[in-house]
């Protein structure tokens, strides 16, 4: 629209005027829009503001416990596979003999169940030389186990289970579990 092209003075200057009117409402609009978010935003911050303190005041101390930690981990010596594991100590004073036809890793937890570390309630039992688990015999073939005429492979958690005073967590597999209660 041209404001040129109306020769009615009064038209004009009224058309001019409302013009201008419309474009400062318009303006005025805006930025009362975009303070009003600003005082939002500023309420906000008011209202939020002790519980964001408080949220990072913690978040601070529960990081702060957790260091020593976090550095304790990091300083952990890598863990060996467990066929290069060395058993635990023997304190027996003597060792009785072990047969012959088994394994390094049999004779790791064989060792073991001399020791302080070995089961003396429920574990493997030597008597002058032979073996028992109860009142059953045991044979070695190898890593496995001969206990009452039936063939047991010998795993490391079927070992474990067998030896151990505290088996350790998570080793024994459900196979080695139900074997051990067989």
């Amino acid at each position: 629209m041209s404001f040129l092209k109306i020769k009615d003075p009064s038209k004009h200057d009224k058309l001019v005027a409302e013009y201008i009117k419309t474009k400062n409402k318009i303006r005025n609009d805006f930025r009362s829009e975009r303070l009003g978010e600003q005082s939002i935003y500023e309420d906000f911050v008011k209202i939020f503001k002790p519980i964001t303190q408080q949220e990072q005041k913690s978040s601070k101390e529960i990081v702060s416990k957790f260091a020593p930690l976090q550095e304790a981990i990091e300083n952990m010596p890598p863990a060996l596979p467990w066929d290069q594991a060395e058993p635990e100590a023997v304190q027996a004073p003597a060792e009785p003999p072990l047969p012959i036809n088994i394994d390094q890793n049999a004779r790791k937890y064989l060792v073991n169940s001399f020791g302080n570390a070995g089961d003396k309630t429920f574990g493997l039992d030597n008597r002058g030389g032979q073996f028992f688990l109860g009142n059953t015999e045991v044979d070695f073939e190898g890593n496995g186990l001969v206990i009452g005429g039936k063939r047991y492979a010998g795993s490391r958690g079927l070992w474990d289970l067998l030896v151990m005073k505290r088996p350790v967590v998570g080793l024994a597999t459900e196979e080695d579990k139900k074997n051990y209660e067989r």
